[in-house]
């Protein structure tokens, strides 16, 4: 015979597996965001890059591409990032908020 949970752990219980499957859900999309992104892209040695946002980035998201390589400046919805490493920059293609990721070809 199976017993039922008691009543009174329901919502506890129902509560913690809501949590679990939005965390996990978050690590899941980021795994997919970062790979999607990322998945033409020659990652054995530091890269230059330019990142679209659909915003304007504030303090936060400049810190974060002064984290992953030298951040050179945000111009038409573009921040170049010279030298970005490539593990921090799986890391920050996992943000949902990361709109493209795309080399960066200096012009001549």
């Amino acid at each position: 015979m199976t017993q039922r949970l008691p009543s009174a752990w329901r919502l506890p219980v129902l509560s913690l597996a809501i949590v679990l499957v939005v965390i996990f859900g978050f690590g899941i999309h980021g795994r997919i965001n970062s790979a999607m992104l990322l998945g033409d892209m020659n990652l054995s040695s530091d890269v230059d890059v330019t990142i679209g946002l659909s915003f304007e980035p504030e303090r936060f998201h400049l810190e974060k591409f002064q984290d992953t390589g030298r951040y050179q400046g945000w111009s038409d919805g573009r921040a170049l990032i010279l030298s970005a490493d490539p593990e921090a920059l799986r890391k920050l293609a996992r943000n949902y908020w990361i709109g493209t990721i795309e080399p960066y070809e200096a012009p001549e």
